[in-house]
């Protein structure tokens, strides 16, 4: 969705400068906000008018901008902000989900006095008389005394500007920062100090934070940060095929944020969705390029407050607008059924957060199937019971059955991202279905007979140490040496036998299991199961067990024993 046409400047400092301030505000505008961080800062101050440019700037694009600078390298363009930009940074930083961030606060107040004492005289006539009296309260103690407090002002160095509030700073580092602004206020508006000074004394602390934390929450929720509630209701489960087939009203252009425009960062995570950034790229009408990075900002806002973050890191919000993305994706994919011209069209007719929807609800389909594998006869509703299923089995199911389900994936937990992911996750929890039901039904085998296993002299000598892959080729092994499909420890002076009927030489020197074995064990499946699919399923675990069998075993040398205490695979009797 590349709206804006590049634009390019000059390497020299002084022709950048010439040519950038003969650009139409907009455009400058428009360049900055193709920019990031340090860059952005550099080109704001290539402006004759940076003010101007500032004021125009979304006000979630000036707190980033601070955080990808750095709040000390930032100063300047804080110093800039109008008096809502900067509430609105601080509103953003100065909180710990419904808590004032102590170290913060005071870390913005040298901010604020290092910006200069006009902009330190600007909060102090917008900002709101609770916030003010709530920040000093963390770090001083205001008293009143009767009658002569000259004894007692020497004996704790108190701090007046009037000889009637007497102000005890909890720290030196608190007395620097917080003095100058307290002369700063009583110079500005005396009564205002008086009526701080006062709430500082009588107002509850408790009473002071909840009604502070309730009035951010109000003005963040003007930028579209909305209630938790509100919040939450992005990932409550929709039938992905609903979305397609119930047309709906597309959010309408409204708020603060249009008059400036929408923010770009997010866009900047477009590659997160390749499916989905390439049907975006493809709307090249301007309102509904508008009307799209509108509903992105509100969606991947919604998505920080559902996310119940202590703090509004930069990491977090990559973290969180990645998700987003990821979601998007998936949710076009399903909903479109992978055809680029359907899914252009459902981006024109549908909020994005109908799509966001139906992502989720796909991973949220998906944790219903895992816990009801989970709740079934074989595991019980018995978490723990989910030990006996190999690597990426346990973990694949692990991920599923979080509140927000994962994908694992190569030896990693992250977002559901396409429908291949979700096929593979469908497929895995198929096979989870079929080992269950041949371990049950044909070996007899749950959860209680395993843990009651004496397992003296064995090896694994743990019960948790005993997986669907141990148990399959320790009873393919009692085939083998006794034509008896069962369960049971192998003598470790039968292993020699085992292998020799087994394994056979394979490419590069490695041994490997015979094709009679894998020949043999895919009619014997054939034998036990009438489903296909479920056949399938289960000949793909008996090749994954095979392997690791060739793996653990093929690579030990002829002339070498096989001792129980080291190699993995069978249950076998010392």
């Amino acid at each position: 969705m590349n709206e804006w046409l590049p634009l390019f400047l000059p390497d020299d400092p002084s022709e950048a400068r010439r040519v950038f301030n003969e650009l139409p505000l907009k455009s400058q505008v428009d360049l900055l906000l193709q920019c990031r961080g340090k860059e952005r800062l550099r080109i704001l101050f290539l402006s004759d008018r940076p003010e101007q440019l500032v004021e125009r700037l979304p006000e979630l694009e000036v707190f980033l901008t601070v955080k990808e600078a750095g709040e000390s390298d930032a100063v300047e363009l804080i110093a800039l902000t109008t008096p809502d930009q900067f509430q609105y940074l601080l509103d953003l930083n100065l909180w710990k989900k419904d808590v004032l961030d102590t170290e913060k606060v005071l870390r913005w107040m040298e901010i604020l006095l290092q910006c200069g004492m006009e902009k330190v005289s600007q909060f102090i006539q917008h900002a709101e008389t609770g916030l003010i009296a709530l920040i000093l309260r963390r770090f001083l103690r205001v008293m009143v005394f009767e009658g002569e407090p000259v004894e007692t002002v020497k004996r704790f160095s108190l701090f007046t500007l009037d000889q009637f509030f007497f102000v005890q700073f909890a720290t030196e580092e608190a007395r620097k920062t917080l003095q100058p602004f307290l002369e700063r206020l009583y110079l500005v508006n005396p009564e205002l100090y008086r009526r701080i000074m006062e709430a500082s004394i009588w107002e509850i602390a408790s009473e002071l934070e909840e009604e502070g934390y309730r009035l951010k929450n109000a003005r963040l929720a003007d930028f579209g940060f909305p209630a938790l509630n509100e919040a939450l209701e992005i990932y409550r489960f929709v039938p992905p095929d609903s979305a397609a087939s119930e047309k709906q009203e597309p959010v309408s252009r409204r708020g603060a944020a249009s008059e400036k425009g929408s923010p770009t960062y997010y866009l900047t995570f477009r590659h997160e969705g390749p499916f989905f950034s390439s049907v975006l790229s493809k709307v090249v009408d301007r309102d509904e390029q508008n009307r799209l990075k509108e509903e992105l900002t509100a969606l991947c806002n919604k998505a920080l407050i559902a996310e119940a973050l202590e703090a509004f890191t930069l990491e977090e919000m990559n973290r969180v607008a990645r998700r987003v993305f990821h979601m998007l994706n998936l949710g076009l994919e399903t909903i479109s059924r992978e055809d680029e011209a359907r899914a252009l069209d459902l981006l024109r007719s549908l909020p994005l957060q109908c799509v966001f929807q139906s992502g989720v609800s796909m991973t949220l389909l998906l944790r219903r199937k895992a816990s009801a594998i989970l709740n079934g006869s074989w595991f019980g509703g018995d978490q723990g019971n989910l030990v006996f299923l190999d690597s990426p089995f346990l973990e694949t199911m692990g991920g599923l059955l979080r509140k927000r389900p994962v994908f694992y994936e190569q030896a990693t937990f992250r977002d559901f991202e396409t429908l291949r992911d979700v096929r593979a996750a469908e497929g895995v929890l198929e096979s989870v279905e079929a080992i269950v039901g041949v371990v049950g039904r044909i070996l007899a085998l749950h959860p209680q007979t395993l843990k009651q296993l004496d397992l003296t002299s064995c090896h694994p000598a743990e019960w948790r140490e005993i997986t669907f892959s141990t148990i399959f080729l320790t009873a393919l092994a009692n085939q083998v040496l006794h034509g008896v499909f069962r369960f049971e420890a192998i003598d470790q002076r039968e292993i020699e036998v085992l292998l020799s009927r087994v394994l056979e030489e394979g490419k590069h020197g490695r041994k490997g299991v015979t094709m009679d074995i894998r020949r043999g064990l895919k009619e014997w499946l054939d034998s036990i199961e009438n489903e296909e699919e479920r056949r399938q399923h289960l000949l793909a675990f008996w090749d994954f067990c095979l392997d690791l069998f060739g793996e653990e075993f093929g690579r030990v040398p002829p002339d070498e024993g096989i001792d129980g205490r080291y190699v993995k695979g069978l249950l076998i009797r010392v």
